[in-house]
Parts: structure tokens; C-alpha cells; sequence
């Protein structure tokens, strides 16, 4: 963990071992965000109407309820944090302009808020709230897309450059010092 802690030489700095552990992640984040795609798609459409009406329902009797909003944020208010900023972590190691990388992760946790909210927004305030979803997953999407795969990219670079693949010596995952 201290390699996290105060990186030098950012992705590139870190041992093979840390690099392929964070690759594997970073592929299991990017088929998880796939599947994010196909289950928002399939459940609450890509247009106003289809958000309005998953949410609101087409009467009042079919939106959702209350303990359904709160389920449903209560998840993901736990879970979207911490996958941002486990992958914002990995991102802000990146080589690109630090000024950027910020960028993006801000928007990303934006658009995270945004589609937070929307749900009650809908409940409250009908199609204007389903606008919000939509803001959500623009600032959500592209920039969680970038945030996987730009340090991934990066990783896989690394790995297949036989300069940077090795530590440098003394700093191999073995013991090297005295007993």
C-alpha cells in the first residue's frame, strides 16, 4: 500500500505485481460498467420519457416507492463512491496533465450525484428530473469510460515494455536484506 501513498513515477513506478493486480481490476470494471450500461438501458430506456416512467411511472400507482428510491440509493450511495475513487485513485496515477486528470474525475463524481438524485427528482418534479439522469450519464459515462481505460492502456504499454516490465534491482517482490 505505500506504493499508493506517495507515488513516484506514478503507474510506471509501481512493481509488475501491483500493475497486474490493477489491470485485472480495471478489466473487471470496465465488463461491470458494461453491464451497468446494458441493465440502465434495458430497465429505464435512454430517453426522458422511458426515465420518467420507470421512476414516476406512467400513473401515479406505478412509480416506484419510497422504500424502493431508498433501497436503490442506499446501494448505490455506498457503492458508486468507493468504485470512483478507487478508480479515480488509478487514474490520477496516470502520465497525462494532472490539471486533466482532476477533470475527470470531478465529472465523473458529478455525474455519479447526478444519477443519485434523479430518481427523487423525477418522484418530485417529473420529466425536468429525468433531464437529470440524462446529465448524469453524460459527465458519468465518458469519464468512467476514461478513467478505466486510459491507466489500463497505460498498464498494458508498461507491461509490454522490457525496460519498465522488471523493478529495478534490490526492489524485486524477495527479501533481499540481512537477517
Amino acid at each position: 500500500m505505500k506504493e499508493f501513498l506517495a507515488p513516484k513515477g506514478g503507474l510506471a513506478a509501481l512493481q509488475p505485481s501491483t500493475r497486474l493486480a490493477l489491470a485485472l481490476f480495471l478489466v473487471f470494471a470496465l465488463l461491470g460498467y458494461g453491464v451497468m450500461i446494458a441493465l440502465g438501458v434495458a430497465r429505464s430506456g435512454l430517453d426522458v420519457t422511458s426515465i420518467r416512467e420507470y421512476y414516476g411511472g406512467s400513473t401515479p400507482e406505478l412509480a416506484k416507492s419510497t422504500g424502493e428510491l431508498l433501497e436503490l440509493t442506499h446501494f448505490h450511495l455506498f457503492a458508486m463512491p468507493m468504485q470512483l475513487f478507487v478508480l479515480g485513485h488509478v487514474f490520477l496515477l496516470g502520465r497525462y496533465s494532472q490539471r486533466w486528470r482532476r477533470w475527470i474525475v470531478v465529472a465523473a463524481f458529478a455525474g455519479a450525484a447526478c444519477d443519485l438524485a434523479a430518481p427523487w427528482l423525477v418522484q418530485a418534479a417529473g420529466e425536468s428530473g429525468a433531464w437529470v439522469k440524462l446529465a448524469g450519464r453524460l459527465l458519468l459515462a465518458p469519464s468512467l469510460m476514461l478513467m478505466i481505460l486510459v491507466p489500463l492502456l497505460e498498464l498494458l504499454r508498461l507491461s509490454s515494455s522490457p525496460a519498465r516490465a522488471t523493478p529495478p534491482q534490490g526492489q524485486g517482490d524477495a527479501h533481499t536484506g540481512s537477517s
